[in-house]
């Protein structure tokens, strides 16, 4: 009935007994109706299932002692025989959540064969209160399946992490429950005592499906790619992976749910405007921003994804702000706020923003993700009632930060439009410093990632004036760090307010050597090649000098700086400057010398990594000399200045590893 794994459980289970309070009674169950995978396909028959009520509650913690003190439901048959019923449905749904709870990823198949036992069940009674109703009263039969019940079932596949499975296998258990009110439905005469799917049951098939988009995304590797060719050229297009195709039908699936969801509200409420009244399943049906939010993650999160998943989600947002303005009319109000439930909120936002941040085959797509960030603003500004729920967050930004960041690394050295890219993410930090010094509420203010990504922004441009802007960036950085720390002394001194206060700013050791690399392999970058005249040469040395003071700079603030420490990457970096920005003399040998002495003078602050080979780790004594920097040292000096150099390195790493 619900999944071939069903059937082959099915068959290793003994024959159902259902025991009376007289005599003793065999029910043996040869069919079960059908739920269909899908509402256009027809039911089909499935093989023999017959169950066994008793052994399968006796593994039950709990089911011993909850059958023997419950009360059982209790149906007088035309020949007076009074039929207990050995598990009820609080017990059923007790027994889903229990193993939701302790190994989610066989719940969902001990879910449905649990619900099939109860569907047999609920049969046997509706047979059995058939024949007996013309002498019976006109009391209704005892329910064992409510909307609540499937609803545990299509949850147990949401947690179950399965993906497109999980989903399929929800979706068919929805399909089920509208297919038991359809107008060919065999169990028309109960008809309105049957599940019935209400707002849970779509938004946890549809949940199911937006996991699915983001799972199925992320199999099998970013290489497997489908190619396709143009009839006018030879070349291949752009190749998207079979992965992120399968997220897009995923996602996609995820929307004609809800689009669904959303045509059975409007038809039931033109029904309840024809009849002038109302009809309480249509208020249970219609969707609301957390509905919308899922199809939203199912779109923005796909792994890989491209300019055709942004502007669905684009379109998911265009339709949310069209239904509020539509309902705001009609919905109540609390305190002057509309209380429509469909409404753009921030997480709403958030996701259109991310979609196309991370749409990876498209250029436009960080600049469309600044744009929303943009409206966003102008929203708050505009003092609309909704001000509070779209203003910007710091995660707002920096996906932003990110995606223009991403661009420039993509690209690589020698794009001249990487220097503008970068210069847009100073512009979202210094944005974002404004709206601090305005007491935003809440607080937007930079953090620590903040200041990384535009570091890493500038360091990837590989632009002449890189060097120039990440040391601004990093002595802001610093300035911050300072800033935060003074008041927390003026807290503890009782001079300020504990609410207002955060330390989102302190710089570390890699953000000290993203500046040093940055200049380090600054060489030759904006000087013409074929021009090799005095002037220019000169021109190139002093400007090359400039930068290796920043280095320089950079190390001396790293030393004097009270919450972070070098490490071997910062006397790489630096001795890798030397090399690349001085010229060739003895002087600049000596500079190489004293910073490797600096680096087995200085302890070594770093925990050993397992993930990193011995060999290539500090050695005990050995300050913040690894393999990295005597590597760089053997290629910065002489071979005889390296030989006297490193025995010195030996006698002091002798000396202090004892």
């Amino acid at each position: 009935m619900l999944s071939a794994s069903l059937r082959s459980l099915s068959r290793r289970c003994r024959p159902w007994t259902v025991t009376s309070s007289c005599s003793r009674k065999r029910f043996v169950v040869t069919s079960i109706p059908t739920i269909a995978s899908h509402p256009h396909h027809t039911s089909r028959a499935l093989s023999t299932i017959s169950f066994d009520a008793a052994a399968y509650f006796s593994n039950s913690p709990s089911s011993s002692s909850s059958i023997e003190n419950n009360n059982p439901a209790t149906i007088t048959t035309s020949n007076n025989i009074s039929i207990e019923h050995q598990f009820t449905r609080q017990q059923a749904e007790e027994q889903i959540n229990q193993w939701i709870k302790n190994n989610p990823l066989i719940a969902p198949y001990k879910a449905e064969e649990c619900l099939a036992k109860l569907w047999v069940t609920q049969q046997e009674i509706f047979d059995e209160w058939a024949k007996a109703e013309s002498s019976s009263s006109s009391s209704s039969p005892p329910v064992l399946i409510t909307p609540n019940t499937v609803n545990l079932c299509i949850s147990a596949w949401c947690y179950s992490n399965k993906g497109q499975i999980a989903a399929e296998r929800a979706q068919r258990l929805l399909n089920w429950m509208e297919n038991l009110h359809a107008p060919s439905s065999s169990s028309s005469q109960f008809a309105s005592l049957l599940p019935q799917p209400n707002y849970q049951s779509y938004a946890l098939a549809i949940d199911a499906w937006a996991q699915a988009a983001v799972i199925e995304s992320s199999k099998g590797s970013a290489a497997t790619t489908t190619t396709t060719t143009t009839n006018n050229t030879a070349t291949n297009s752009k190749s998207i992976p079979d992965a992120t195709k399968a997220g897009f039908n995923c996602a996609k699936r995820a929307e004609e749910l809800l689009m669904k969801m959303q045509a059975k509200h409007e038809e039931l409420q033109r029904l309840s405007e024809i009849t002038n009244r109302d009809l309480p399943y249509n208020s249970e049906l219609q969707p609301d921003t957390n509905v919308f939010n899922k199809v939203l993650m199912a779109w923005s999160h796909i792994r890989g994804g491209t300019k055709a998943s942004s502007i669905r989600a684009m379109r998911i947002l265009d339709l949310m702000q069209e239904l509020h303005h539509h309902q705001s009319s009609d919905a109540p109000s609390w305190q002057g706020i509309g209380l429509s439930k469909v409404q753009p909120n921030l997480h709403t936002y958030k996701c259109v923003i991310y979609a196309w941040g991370h749409a990876s085959h498209t250029l436009e797509g960080p600049d469309r993700a600044e744009e929303i960030l943009r409206h966003m603003l102008s929203i708050s500004k505009a003092g609309n009632n909704l001000g509070k729920e779209v203003l910007p967050d710091e995660e707002c930004f920096h996906i932003v930060m990110k995606s223009h960041a991403e661009l420039v690394r993509r690209r690589g050295k020698g794009d001249i439009s990487n220097a503008d890219r970068a210069r847009q993410v100073t512009d979202l930090l210094n944005w974002m410093e404004l709206l601090a010094v305005r007491r935003t509420k809440p607080k937007i203010e930079p953090t620590t990632d903040s200041y990384r990504i535009a570091l890493s922004a500038w360091a990837w441009s590989h632009h002449i004036d890189a060097p120039k802007q990440v040391e601004e960036i990093l002595f802001r950085v610093i300035r911050a760090c300072e800033l935060n720390r003074n008041k927390l002394r003026d807290i503890q001194n009782g001079l300020g307010s504990k609410d207002s206060f955060t330390l989102a700013v302190t710089p570390e050791t890699k953000d000290f050597n993203t500046v040093i690399n940055c200049c380090s392999f600054a060489r030759g970058v904006g000087v013409p090649k074929d021009e090799l005249d005095d002037d220019i040469k000169l021109s190139q040395q002093l400007a090359l000098k400039e930068t290796y003071d920043i280095a320089e700079g950079v190390l001396d603030a790293l030393l004097s700086f009270p919450y972070a420490q070098p490490d071997s990457n910062t006397f790489a970096g630096m001795i890798r400057a030397c090399v690349n920005l001085l010229p060739d003399t003895d002087e600049r040998d000596v500079r190489v010398i004293d910073i490797f002495r600096l680096a087995y003078q200085t302890p070594n602050m770093a925990v050993k990594s397992s993930l990193i080979p011995e060999r290539l780790q500090v050695p005990a004594g050995g300050g913040c000399v690894d393999a990295n920097v005597l590597r760089q040292l053997r290629y910065a000096i002489p071979t005889n200045e390296y030989i006297r150099v490193r025995e010195e390195y030996e006698e002091h790493r002798r000396k202090n590893s004892k």
